[in-house]
């Protein structure tokens, strides 16, 4: 039996069997609505953040584990990287938004995810975060926000004034701050005002964070 004929059964399955009988579900989307949020990372005015796309478990709050993705176009198939932290990727090209192909996540059966788009810091910071660091991404994290909500949003938008590093669910304990005080971590997430903290302050973490995102003054703690 050839590969090409394996893998056209593979695609036209609804359901995929994974290692330990778990069974799976396909999440089919169209590369235009991907594009058009993650277009906004080709901008050159927010080189250390981006645009991530999750799907995210409705009844835990958790990201979904995706365990394969792939892109197809009539006989044309292209199979996806999936990062780490399960973000969608596609990649961002002109050529490919007109073709339009569809895309499918594969993420366990049983559950309900929904799509969430999360500005983030794009690479990781370590386990030793200066504030200077931090200072350059909030400004970043403000025009990202701004581009996405259109010309009006930074009218009653609040600007970012820190960030939530995002741990593993489950992870609690604290960030040490060099000036001997602590950021508890609660439920995986650590609130970091930035603009509260002293001068040349650093921040060292217990583990390096899944993802950093933008806090702001209104959002809930």
């Amino acid at each position: 039996m050839s590969t090409s004929f394996i893998k056209t059964l593979l695609l036209t399955s609804g359901l995929l069997t994974l290692s330990g009988n778990v069974w799976a579900q396909n999440i089919e989307m169209r590369y235009s609505n991907l594009f058009g949020k993650l277009k906004h990372n080709v901008a050159e005015s927010h080189p250390d953040v981006n645009i991530a796309l999750y799907l995210i478990n409705q009844q835990t709050g958790e990201t979904c584990t995706v365990r394969k993705g792939w892109m197809q176009k009539e006989e044309h198939y292209e199979e996806l990287v999936i990062p780490a932290d399960n973000a969608l990727v596609v990649p961002i090209d002109n050529n490919l938004r007109q073709a339009n192909p569809d895309v499918t996540f594969v993420i366990d059966d049983g559950i309900t995810c929904d799509v969430s788009m999360q500005v983030i810091v794009s690479k990781p910071l370590g386990l030793a975060i200066n504030k200077e660091t931090l200072d350059r991404l909030l400004p970043q994290m403000d025009i990202l926000l701004n581009d996405l909500g259109g010309m009006f949003s930074s009218w009653f938008m609040p600007e970012v004034s820190g960030v939530v590093m995002h741990f593993a669910a489950e992870e609690t304990g604290v960030i040490t701050v060099s000036d001997d005080a602590v950021i508890p971590i609660e439920a995986g997430k650590a609130i970091v005002k930035v603009k509260q903290l002293p001068e040349n302050t650093v921040l060292t973490l217990p583990s390096p964070a899944i993802r950093i995102t933008p806090w702001l003054e209104s959002s809930p703690q």
